[in-house]
């Protein structure tokens, strides 16, 4: 279960990281949405960061864009300055209806404007997509959409992730009305080839 952790808690934990791992250039910051953190818990972590590890040229984490759009354009340039110049954040799609059914929290709108809001910053983006996500149905405007967006935002990098249903595909289905149909291998090539 997400909780965050003090900076007393992880002191020590970077401290140790950095004699296990001296001359690390790059730091992820681990196990969920890190950039959900307030300024406040993220600037003493950094700090942190850079003080252990001497070499660090990279600090990113997971992100999502309602998160950037929650920090002001001081706050997210003082974190790129600290280091933090990399995002990865899991679009899933560019499709306001499929990201409503999947209950993902943000419209294509709000998804642009928090990327844009961080490149505007010098934060880079690593983008993800998921192949398969509207099944049969959405599969052609999810892929349309996706390229819409993808276009859009310009990222750093972009990666495409084949959808898996770790909570069983029943709850796919429930999501979409009983309606999802999961795509082939052929038909996956297919949308990715329209993507």
């Amino acid at each position: 279960k997400f909780k965050v952790k003090k900076i007393e808690e992880l002191k020590p934990e970077i401290e140790a990281l950095s004699r296990i791992y001296a001359g690390v250039k790059k730091v992820f910051l681990a196990d969920g949405n890190a950039f959900v953190l307030s300024v406040n818990n993220l600037f003493p972590i950094l700090e942190e960061i850079n003080k252990q590890f001497g070499k660090i040229q990279r600090i990113s984490s997971y992100a999502l864009p309602k998160d950037i759009s929650g920090k002001t354009d001081g706050e997210l340039r003082a974190l790129r300055a600290l280091g933090l110049k990399l995002l990865y954040i899991g679009i899933e799609t560019g499709d306001d209806e499929l990201l409503r059914l999947i209950n993902k929290g943000e419209t294509y709108n709000s998804t642009v404007d928090g990327i844009l809001k961080a490149h505007e910053a010098g934060i880079e983006t690593s983008i993800m997509i998921l192949n398969g996500l509207g099944g049969r149905k959405y599969s052609h405007q999810h892929a349309i959409n996706s390229a819409k967006i993808v276009n859009r935002i310009n990222p750093k990098y972009l990666s495409t992730l084949t959808l898996s249903f770790p909570f069983g595909e029943q709850h796919f289905q429930n999501k979409f009305n009983g309606e999802y149909i999961p795509l082939t291998i052929v038909e996956l090539f297919e949308e990715l080839k329209t993507f």
